[in-house]
């Protein structure tokens, strides 16, 4: 009985050690468990592989695109291209310029300027003649009105007077005409307008003017009807020449010119031994009898004496000088010319000027 007492004890003692040995391998692995935890970083999370497996793709969807720093975009980026470059760039393959390659022709441009610059050159050559003109109208009227075309009838071969073609159109001159108006105007010359005048088939000024009054206040007497042509020329020629001849010779100024004569419509020579029609008849010419100073003397056109000098110098001098402005000049010497000059602006075919 003692004996399975004793085994009974005994085996109830080995029970029991195992039993403490299991409950002592349970605290320690406890507490090597709790040790592990403990001592890992707070900051870290502590996840599983399936866990980290599903947290994976959301991590990199969301995880933001790497920017490049200021000097690797400053590095990688080209320098700025100057206008030069990038007009170079435009051009084609075949070297066109960028104008040819957007449709643009070189000539064509240069033909646009070249008509440009055309129509500005004949807009201010219109406006040049424009300013020159004094005009009574606007537009150009030359072409409507004759020059000179007094003539008469069917009669007029038959010697007799007859009356002119037609008149005037009133209020229209030629441009030509205005323009020798403007100029006498502008020198200061005194005239007047006067009526048409026709006489026969030959003879008549489409526009004659009176000159009563030269530049220097030197008086016309008696006044005188010529075109506007011979008047220009005759007061041009005693402003440039005459009155300072005078002055040079005399110390004194020109009061009057006497004249003998103007529009005529009469033959060469008054008709003596000539059938051609004088200058005379249209008005292109004017005769000069003498010239009064200032001091009163007259000193007129015919033969001096030996002892006058200064009156020979100064006719001598108008003779010369006449010639400048005139087509023809006579005077004392030739036939019928003893007592006056002769002054026209006959036009020959030869272009050649009559002296004598």
């Amino acid at each position: 009985m003692n004996g399975m007492a004793s085994f009974s004890h005994l085996r109830n003692a080995v029970s029991c050690t195992a039993i403490s040995l299991v409950l002592a391998g349970c605290s320690i692995g406890g507490l090597m468990t709790s040790f592990s935890v403990d001592t890992s970083a707070k900051d870290t999370q502590v996840v599983t592989r399936s866990e980290a497996a599903k947290a994976k793709p959301a991590a990199v969807v969301s995880a933001p695109a790497p920017q490049p720093s200021a000097a690797e975009l400053a590095k990688d980026d080209p320098p700025p291209q100057s206008i030069e470059q990038l007009i170079a760039e435009t051009e084609t393959s075949a070297g066109l310029p960028i104008d040819s390659y957007l449709g643009f022709s070189e000539t064509e441009d240069r033909t646009d300027v070249a008509a440009i610059a055309d129509t500005e050159a004949r807009s201010a050559e219109a406006q040049t003649d424009a300013a020159k003109d004094p005009g009574i109208d606007p537009i150009n009227t030359a072409s409507l009105l004759p020059h000179v075309d007094p003539g008469a009838g069917t009669d007029a071969g038959q010697g007799s007077m007859a009356e002119p073609k037609q008149n005037r159109i009133p209020g229209l001159m030629p441009l030509a005409e205005r323009q020798c108006r403007s100029e006498l105007n502008a020198m200061g010359v005194t005239f007047s307008e006067v009526e048409a005048i026709a006489s026969g088939s030959q003879c008549g000024i489409a526009y004659p003017v009176k000159l009563q009054k030269l530049p220097g206040n030197i008086a016309i007497s008696p006044d005188v009807t010529v075109n506007c042509e011979t008047a220009l020329a005759f007061a041009q020629w005693v402003q440039a020449d005459v009155a300072p001849a005078v002055r040079v010779r005399y110390l004194t100024g020109l009061k009057s010119i006497e004249t003998m004569g103007g529009y005529s419509c009469r033959r060469v020579n008054n008709g003596t031994n000539s059938r051609t029609m004088s200058e005379h008849s249209k008005g292109n010419a004017i005769d000069i009898g003498g010239f009064t100073l200032n001091t009163g003397k007259t000193i007129d056109v015919s033969p001096k004496g030996f002892f006058a000098f200064r009156e020979k110098g100064l006719l001598k001098s108008v003779r010369a000088s006449g010639c400048e402005y005139f087509n023809t000049v006579l005077g004392p010497g030739y036939p019928k010319h003893d007592d006056h000059f002769h002054f026209d602006l006959k036009q020959r075919s030869s272009g050649r000027t009559y002296c004598n």
